[in-house]
């Protein structure tokens, strides 16, 4: 009764340290775009856990492709048990098929980072879920450019990590991660979608309760560390947030946001465009797009107003791999971010020491401002 008492007396007195206006800002909103849930930490103390519609306390949620964060913190876990020396173990130690043209180059870096530079569609329902075997899907794949030559989100390319996890650890991918990142975190209830073959999907998957899935960002707020106990050397969480060379807003299957992220749409990317032969169409509505925005959410805005509701859709079909609609720029304080589907989050702020969840099923989404897209502004806001 005693502990019970004291952690409501932790969670009164962060809610009152935030300011009331802004926490209810923020449930008002999830409440108004069907969130299941909301769960925020300040100081390692619990702000606010709340519930919403079909949300329960004890309901597993897909956590799209928030799962892709999840197996970045696992890859830490091998470094930190020395299974691997280094992310620049090429792939072709564990798939010897590989030892022949580029695709011999290609590392565990370059897929957990996102320059594997394996042909890619951004689509996954055309190519990816018809398959039987992801991993075989993604071993078979053509390149489409150089390997580690630029930075390209692809699905296809990082379900191969199922595979390159099984290999080096003996276990398939979602029981490894459930003994060796669950289990010291004290998560038990979970499930893992697999393809016909029987391969973890890597791209998303994981099915999490949100009171576990946030356990995940205070993890990584702790440089490794939970309960006093060291799960990930702190070496190996610097890996995870490390920036991507070819693209500073990625580390480890972990989005990395600037305090100051300025998007550039000018005539040097509408001559790009023109010259790769995008269709006028595409290039009508990029010169409409043409400024500078000081933010993401800024530029998100007038995406939507240029290309519709639900602008990226349009633009992945519409603009093939390794073109561009801007040039970016960034500084100021860093945060991390865990981005899936429909809108499920987990924001961590190393700053002012906050961590958050939001999470949302396909039952509960009924449109396209149901991803709450500003949730993580809202957040870091908290404590300004």
């Amino acid at each position: 009764m005693r502990k019970a008492t004291i952690v409501l007396f932790f969670s009164i007195l962060m809610t009152i340290s935030y300011g009331q206006g802004k926490l209810n800002a923020i449930l008002k909103k999830a409440e108004e775009t069907h969130s299941e849930a909301i769960i925020i930490y300040k100081d390692n103390q619990l702000v606010v856990e709340k519930y919403f519609g079909n949300g329960q306390a004890d309901k597993k949620i897909e956590s799209m492709s928030c799962t892709k964060s999840i197996v970045g913190l696992a890859v830490a876990c091998m470094l930190t048990d020395k299974l691997i020396p280094s992310l620049d173990i090429p792939i072709s130690n564990y798939y010897p098929e590989w030892k022949q043209g580029q695709k011999k180059l290609i590392t565990i870096r370059q897929l957990v980072n996102m320059t594997s530079g394996m042909q890619n569609n951004p689509n996954a329902s055309v190519e990816i879920y018809p398959s039987n075997d992801f991993v075989q899907l993604a071993l078979t794949a053509e390149l489409s450019k150089k390997p580690g030559e630029s930075w390209e989100y692809n699905n296809k390319s990082l379900n191969l990590m199922a595979g390159v996890i099984q290999k080096i650890t003996g276990k398939r991918m979602d029981d490894y991660i459930g003994e060796r990142l669950f289990k010291p975190l004290q998560i038990s209830d979970y499930s893992w979608t697999l393809d016909n073959t029987g391969n973890p999907h890597v791209m998303s998957g994981c099915q999490i309760k949100p009171k576990d899935l946030v356990k995940l960002g205070l993890l990584l707020l702790n440089k490794g560390n939970y309960n006093n106990s060291t799960i990930i050397a702190e070496e190996y969480i610097d890996e995870v947030i490390k920036p991507s060379v070819q693209f500073p807003g990625y580390g480890m299957l972990w989005w990395l946001d600037y305090e100051k992220s300025i998007s550039i749409v000018d005539d040097e990317i509408i001559s790009e465009l023109k010259k790769a032969k995008v269709s006028k169409e595409f290039i009508k509505k990029a010169k409409k797009m043409k400024g500078v925005y000081n933010s993401n959410g800024e530029y998100l805005e007038k995406l939507q107003l240029v290309f519709g509701s639900a602008p990226y859709e349009y633009i992945n079909q519409h603009l093939r791999s390794g073109l561009r609609l801007r040039k970016r720029q960034y500084s100021g304080n860093v945060t991390y971010r865990a981005d899936g589907y429909l809108g499920n989050y987990i924001i961590v702020d190393p700053n002012d020491k906050v961590v958050a969840v939001r999470m949302i099923s396909h039952e509960s989404f009924k449109k396209d401002t149901d991803n709450f897209a500003d949730f993580g502004k809202m957040v870091l806001n908290l404590s300004q």
